[in-house]
């Protein structure tokens, strides 16, 4: 970035303008306009060109490609199949094969946050099912699954926490029912 800064000049009453990047004088306003500026003029013209942003080189990211609302619908679905699959583990006493299953960065439960955001984005779901879904700023339904399940893998990375099987049963139970919740309220708007 460039960045312009305007400088009045008291003893030839004109506005000197400087590259700040660059370190450049550029051509006076009074040189430009041959004419001498007074200080009112001065004042308006630093007023309305200060701040001047001219930007160069500057590559800016590209537009992640959304994720359209009925594929966000079907990935919270499978991500609660997900889920139900890995009560097995628990059933087994496996905290760590449920920690490397959950870590699994395939996992449609591991990018919820992308699928609850696209479907809260989109115009089917109406203003009260979309507070009702929330996010983890606004609290909801969405925001206990966030919750619970970031407890649920903070849990598992414990060695404490990951041997208390009833905890790591009840969090995962609470993770499934808030991510029911958010499905009943999709489909109850025509997902």
């Amino acid at each position: 970035m460039v960045l312009f800064a305007l400088q009045y000049d008291y003893s030839s009453n004109g506005v000197t303008a400087f590259c700040t990047s660059q370190r450049t004088k550029l051509p006076s306003s009074s040189a430009i306009n041959s004419a001498v500026v007074d200080r009112r003029a001065a004042f308006i013209n630093t007023i309305a060109l200060v701040p001047v942003v001219w930007s160069q080189g500057i590559d800016f990211a590209e537009a992640k490609v959304s994720i359209k609302p009925d594929a966000a619908f079907k990935s919270l679905v499978k991500a609660r199949e997900e889920l139900q699959q890995s009560r097995e583990f628990l059933a087994k006493s496996d905290s760590e094969g449920l920690r490397d299953y959950l870590s699994d960065g395939s996992l449609n439960i591991n990018n919820y946050g992308e699928n609850a955001g696209a479907l809260l984005a989109s115009k089917q779901l109406d203003a009260e099912s979309k507070r009702a879904i929330g996010t983890i700023r606004t609290y909801g339904a969405g925001a206990d699954v966030v919750i619970m399940y970031g407890g649920l893998k903070a849990d598992l990375e414990d060695e404490e926490a990951a041997s208390n099987f009833n905890a790591l049963n009840k969090k995962l139970k609470r993770t499934i029912d808030s991510l029911d919740e958010v499905i009943s309220i999709c489909r109850s708007n025509g997902f």
